[in-house]
Order: C-alpha cells, then sequence, then structure tokens
C-alpha cells in the first residue's frame, strides 16, 4: 500500500461532489477527506492506476490530481487527528 492525495474540482453537472466522494471510498482500501475536494488515500497500486480508477465517472470538464505522498505536515484537518496518523503510517 501506498499514501496518495487526491484533488478534484468538478465542473460539470456529474458527478456530484456525494458521487465523487462515494467513488473514492469505493476505489481506495482507506481513505478520508483532509480538505473540501482534497482526500488521503491508502492503495495498492500506482498513481496512474488510481487515477484511472478514479477518472472513470468524471466528466471531460472535471479536473484530477493524483499524487504518492511519502512525507507530509499540517495544521489542522478535516479527519480525525489520530485516526489519520495512524492509518497514514500503516499505508506508508
Amino acid at each position: 500500500m501506498a499514501n496518495f492525495i487526491v484533488s478534484y474540482d468538478l465542473n460539470g453537472s456529474s458527478p456530484s461532489h456525494e458521487e465523487m466522494d462515494e467513488h473514492v471510498r469505493f476505489v481506495a482500501s482507506r481513505s478520508g477527506r483532509l480538505l473540501e475536494s482534497v482526500w488521503w488515500v491508502s492503495y495498492w497500486g500506482s498513481a496512474a492506476q488510481l487515477r484511472d480508477q478514479l477518472k472513470v465517472i468524471l466528466g471531460s470538464e472535471d479536473l484530477l490530481l493524483v499524487a504518492e505522498a511519502r512525507d507530509a505536515a499540517w495544521t489542522s484537518l478535516l479527519v480525525d487527528h489520530h485516526g489519520f496518523v495512524e492509518a497514514w503510517h500503516a499505508a506508508a
């Protein structure tokens, strides 16, 4: 498993943010919303493989970034701090 940061901008009528969030949760082994449209994802494959899994529901006007993350620092996040730190280290 590896840690990835996923960020997206939804610019069309579909998918909705709720649909995209559900899709992220479906694709990922473990995940959590870090910021409004930024997710941490634990995934078994490469960044390109994760991108390909996530983009299947996106429209041509939507934007997506998937980056493998080996280290991170933050102040506050939307996820539970202790649970996130534990999950981050488990996936690293």
